[in-house]
């Protein structure tokens, strides 16, 4: 018979048990050792034999056994026996989530260390890894959006997709909040006409962005998007901003273009700020939540704690031979054990009556027989 037992490091367990047991079996030696000598201490040695005489010590040692057969069941009971097989079904509970990563040439900025686009993945592997029966998609945003990774349950793939993710992986330049959403709104959709059924309560969407909105109104973006998912927003940089070089071929090419054209110098550093106000409002017109990012798990902590109000929904269902936690048997021993112990406290008193009946009969034949 196969048994297994549910409580991590249940052997230690056992074993401390035991050797508890085995204490308490000393313990009570030495305490009925002890009562015999405090009586000796209050009763004259001659007379001890004859105020005793109606007790019985033996009459006493089924309680210590009552006592430590409880105790060692209950500790069996605690470490959760498993025996004997029977078909259980897995049912496989799920969410969905479609981060909208901004790719723009603003997420370099190092106002966070080692900068905003790295702060931003990290984010996004923290909460793969508090959702790990959940599903996700990735979409990238700059001046245009992409879907980078469909919708999966396939966590290290995700992570191989945002592992690749940079400011170059969009080519067109600028900041569209409004694109991003309408593509994770476009991902909904399909979701829907290929289930023929919408699952708006299990969704989410996290803009990761911060907020630099160039183009498109990201507002009224995320109050279409609200009609399939809850918007949620993560903003990334330092309200006081921070400047960001452009790259030296870009720098070399617009220096170039305009010094044909006879136009202004664009190729300055460029001061971007986290702008909390646009974000806020998508959010709050997305019926979701928004964090600052922080240096440590609170921001994601916190967007965690909200996505707990999302439904889930049944991904997948399988029937499965499992181990039945038997721990009822011992747990009724236990309980048989200590029932015992209290009706044998109760038997005792007449127990000894009996006994004392018993000698007195023995007594009283034996001087009748000498008559």
């Amino acid at each position: 018979m196969e048994l297994e037992f549910g409580m991590p490091y249940y052997g230690a367990w056992l074993g401390g048990c035991f050797l508890a047991s085995v204490c308490l079996y000393v313990a009570f030696n030495v305490l009925d050792r002890g009562r015999h000598a405090r009586l000796a201490r209050v009763i004259e040695t001659r007379l001890l034999p004859r105020l005793t005489a109606g007790l019985d010590a033996s009459a006493r040692r089924p309680l210590r056994w009552f006592t430590i057969a409880g105790f060692v069941a209950l500790a069996v009971a605690f470490a959760q026996p498993h025996w004997g097989q029977s078909l259980r079904e897995i049912r496989k509970h799920s969410r969905d989530f479609i981060v909208l990563l901004d790719t723009s040439e603003s997420m370099r900025a190092k106002d966070l260390l080692p900068s905003r686009m790295e702060r931003a993945k990290q984010k996004i592997a923290l909460l793969l890894d508090k959702a790990p029966a959940d599903r996700f998609a990735i979409v990238a945003f700059s001046g245009a959006a992409q879907l980078q990774c469909p919708l999966t349950l396939d966590h290290r793939y995700v992570r191989t997709v945002l592992d690749s993710m940079d400011t170059d992986v969009i080519s067109e330049e600028g900041t569209d909040l409004a694109a991003a959403l309408d593509e994770a709104v476009k991902v909904f959709e399909k979701e829907d006409k290929d289930a023929g059924v919408s699952n708006k309560a299990s969704r989410a969407i996290l803009l990761i962005s911060d907020g630099e909105q160039l183009d498109g109104d990201g507002v009224e973006a995320a109050k279409r998007a609200s009609d399939f998912g809850r918007v949620f927003v993560l903003g990334i940089g330092d309200p006081a901003g921070a400047d960001i070089a452009m790259p030296d071929f870009m720098a070399k090419y617009l220096a170039t273009q305009q010094r044909d054209a006879s136009q202004p110098d664009s190729t300055q550093p460029h001061h971007s700020v986290l702008d909390e106000d646009t974000l806020k409002q998508i959010a709050l017109a997305g019926g979701g939540a928004y964090a600052r990012s922080v240096a440590g798990t609170w921001d994601i902590d916190e967007l965690h704690a909200r996505f707990a109000s999302l439904s889930t929904r049944d991904t997948s269902s399988e029937l499965r031979l499992r181990l039945v936690n038997r721990y009822q048997w011992p747990l009724a021993v236990a309980i048989a054990a200590f029932a015992a112990e209290g009706a044998w406290v109760a038997l005792m008193p007449w127990l000894r009556r009996w006994r004392d009946g018993k000698r007195r009969d023995g007594v009283h034949g034996e001087g009748g027989e000498y008559a």
